[in-house]
Parts: C-alpha cells; structure tokens; sequence
C-alpha cells in the first residue's frame, strides 16, 4: 500500500518541502530510502523502527521503501523523522487513513518522542508562500507568535499520539499555542545623550528615512554613541518583516528570540569580504544578509579591507547580494540600513587639534574607503564636540514618536516638491556638477526631513536642509562659491 506525508527541510538559505511517499508491500523484509538522502537522513530507518516498536506500534514486516520527493534534491538532517513515520502509518493503516497537506516537522527520539527543532521561521515562511495551513510539531516546540495566526497547529508528545489523531483525523484543528513565542514588551532603555541637539535631528532623519550615514570626528567626540542610538529611534517591524529577519537570524543563531526589533548588526574591522557577503561553500548569509531590515554599523570604517568596502556597493543599490554556491546562483536579501564612523585621519586630530599626519598619509588613509561608496552614503555628519556644550535637545523617546509618524507619511507616497524648491533642487544640482544620484538623494533626504516635520509638501527650506546633510564637502554652496 501506498501513503504519503509532507515534511521540509532546509539548505542554508533555502528551505524545501518534501513530500515522503512510503510503500509496503510482501517480500523479504528490507528498509530502502530513495531521493538523494545524505548519512543523517538514512540513519532515520534505526531511530523509526525504533520509535515504533516503543510506541507500542506495529512495524510494517515486509518491504518498505520510502521516496523522498523531489528525488533530484539532496537532503540532509533530521527534519524528516516524522514525516517518513506518518508516512508509514498511512501506508500499513486498516482501515487507510485520509491524506492531508500537514506538514509534519519533527526529530525522532528512540523512544518515540518527538524532538523539537530549531529554526522554523523560514519553513512557516515557505508553508505561507505555497498556500499551506496546517502544521505538526512536538508539544515542546517554541514557534514565533505570528505562526499563531498563520496555522492550525498540531503539537504531539510522541508518535503514539500522532497515530491516534491520524486514526481520528484530528491532526487538523488540534491547535495549541501554549509553546509559541509569546509577544512581550521590550525594555528599551533610552541612551544618555548630553545635548547633540543637531545630531538627535540628524539621527531622527536618517532613521524616519532609512538613510545611510557617516559620522566622522575625533576620537571620544562621541561618534560610536550616537551610531548605537539610532537603534532606539528606528520603530518595530512589521511581523512579515521580522519572520524574515528571524528566518536568516537563525542560520547562524539557532536559539534566536523572535523579536519585533530591527537588527543591528556590528562587525569587527577584520571582517573578510565573505563574512560580511556571505556564499562559501555551504551558502551561510554574511553580516549584510543579517543585518537585512535593519543596521549595519561599520565603526571606523576605514579600518576594514578595501576588498570588503567595496564590496558593499551593489547591496547597498539594490539590497540583493548574488553569488554563487555549488555552482548555483543564489540570492541573498541584503535591504540594510549603513551607518558608519570614521577618524578624520590616522591619528585621528585633524581639523579637531594637533594633527602629526602627513598629507599623503590623510590621502592613503581616505582611498581605504572608495569614491563609489562614499557617493552612495545619503549623509556625512562632522561631529564637533565643542556644538555639544550647552545644548540640550528634545527627550529620545519624543523623537521616536515623530520617527513614527513620518514613516507612516512617507509610505502613503503623497509627498511633493513645491515648484520653488525644484527650481532650487535644479539649480543648486546644475551649479556644483552634481549627478542624478546626488539629485535623487537630495530630494529623498528633502522629503524624509518635510515628512519629520509633519508635512507632505517639500519646500525650499527642506532642499537646503538636505543639501547640506548630503555631502557638507562636495554639496555644499559656500564651499562651492569659496573655490
């Protein structure tokens, strides 16, 4: 007799779902898996029969031969233990038992129990995208809260229970969240900034924007603080979003906590340039890829390989990073947010004090970061300790409410430039050689800055705000009139 089962597994970055087709029938008594299964996906036949016989379940004496659907595609792991004994059940059952679309996830125990498995975020998001509902894990399963609302969820002990509720055609509708991932409130902890009035608006508008930005300043002005404080300021991701992140997150970090929070992520200058891109040989997503929807935070940038810089300049456009593994292209989702600190030179004192830094060395020092990538970055920012002094600027927490609220203006996509300051925009672009790049970013920076302020409408005043964050060097009309 014939039965089926759908199970997943998951390579990497991909995950897959696995439909496990048993067959029982007479001959002498033989265990045969087909389907490209590796070593751990074979030694399943010891801890299923294993699991059967102290279950209390009669174990098939004929042949059996299990196929594991799409033959071409290795598998590997443990992932599939309970769906090649559901599958079973179904095939050897008398009366049979009906066939769903259940996706059973599940390690076996010897003893029958089912084992809970660590990274389902990526499988939950795989069941939504092919239009599945119902899901089977252990009674000891921890699931993000969202899966709640996405499927029915069956949770068993031990495979004795799931034959009954094969038996019973329960397996639909059992539903408990008794072990989901409960949303509980994060205690977030407003960092200490004394005054940075400027730099609290500066942080405000890069993260209501999404923008990229690099501090710049002496060392101990304070410029690694306020890179760690954007996070406060950036609000929660939407469920969808955080799936994603908790999808990629638990590659590298099986025990991830779902969380609402964007990532920050903070890479050491050492990074390689594969570290932070991710590919290898078994396709691991580097910093970039888990830092997607959130930060990624390169202090002293100047301080990482050229190689690795420079390697940021397509994720940075199109927040995709291609490369490939095993001679297949593969795709990795790289939507970060790029924030940056850096001395102004190798001592780290020029323009802030007594600099020791011969010219070519401040040259040498600065082609460490390439032209391509300082073009991409939306603002640059010369933090000055002596602007600190006397300033005090509004509460973080009331920043973070207009954060808030101009990220909701500026996905309605109503926002317009005024006729004056397109003329400016034009003008000013047209008059310092700008190229449409620093035209586009501009009129982005202008709309994020009106949005803050609670208007639809970019005016002029909006247009030179943002020219001056654009580029203070290159932008910047007094320099321009100066040289």
């Amino acid at each position: 007799m014939l039965g089926d089962a759908l199970g997943a597994i998951r390579h990497g970055a991909d995950v897959h779902l696995v439909r496990v087709q048993a067959d029982v029938g007479p001959g002498f008594p033989r265990f045969t898996i087909v389907g490209l299964p590796d070593s751990s996906v074979s030694e399943a036949k010891a801890r299923v029969r294993s699991a059967f016989h102290h279950a209390g379940l009669p174990f098939p004496k004929g042949r059996i031969t299990l196929n594991l659907q799409p033959a071409s595609l290795k598998k590997q792991g443990s992932w599939l233990d309970l769906a090649m004994a559901v599958a079973i059940l179904r095939a050897s059952a008398t009366p049979p038992i009906p066939r769903d679309e259940t996706v059973f996830v599940g390690e076996l125990a010897l003893d029958g129990t089912i084992v809970p498995q660590q990274g389902l975020s990526a499988i939950g998001l795989r069941m939504r995208d092919e239009g599945l509902s119902s899901l089977c894990v252990s009674a000891d399963q921890s699931l993000p809260w969202p899966f709640d609302d996405m499927f029915q969820i069956s949770r068993t002990s031990n495979l004795a229970d799931v034959a009954v509720m094969l038996r019973q055609n329960q397996v639909r509708g059992v539903v408990s969240s008794s072990r989901s991932a409960k949303r509980v409130a994060e205690d977030r902890r407003a960092p200490l900034l004394c005054g940075h009035q400027v730099e609290q608006r500066l942080l405000a508008i890069c993260a209501a924007g999404r923008h990229s930005l690099l501090l710049v300043g002496s060392p101990g002005v304070g410029k690694t603080t306020l890179a760690d404080s954007l996070s406060y300021l950036l609000p929660d991701l939407t469920e969808e979003h955080a799936l994603e992140v908790a999808a990629w997150q638990e590659i590298t970090n099986p025990t991830y906590a779902f969380s609402l929070r964007p990532p920050v992520r903070r890479p050491h200058h050492s990074v390689s340039q594969r570290s932070l891109l991710g590919g290898g040989r078994f396709g691991m997503p580097g910093e970039a890829t888990l830092a997607h929807h959130g930060v990624l935070l390169l202090d002293e940038m100047l301080e990482f390989s050229h190689a690795a810089i420079n390697a940021l300049r397509e994720p940075m456009d199109t927040g995709v990073i291609e490369c490939t593994v095993n001679g297949k292209l593969t795709r990795f989702p790289a939507s970060f947010q790029l924030i940056a600190t850096a001395n102004p030179c190798p001592c780290g004192y020029r323009g802030y004090g007594d600099c020791s830094c011969a010219e070519l060395d401040v040259r040498r020092y600065w082609m460490r970061c390439p032209g391509p990538i300082l073009d991409r970055i939306d603002m640059v920012h010369h933090v000055n300790r002596q602007t600190n002094v006397g300033q005090r600027g509004d509460p973080l927490d009331t920043w973070a409410e207009k954060v808030r609220k101009a990220r909701t203006l500026l996905q309605g996509g109503s926002s317009v430039l005024t006729n004056d300051a397109k003329h400016l925009l034009w003008r000013t672009c047209e008059r310092l050689h700008a190229s449409e790049r620093d035209r586009a970013k501009v009129a982005a920076l202008a709309t994020t800055i009106a949005a803050l302020d609670g208007r639809q409408e970019v005016s002029s005043p909006d247009i030179e705000e943002a020219i001056a964050w654009r580029r203070p060097g290159s932008l910047s009309p007094s320099r321009n009139a100066a040289t």
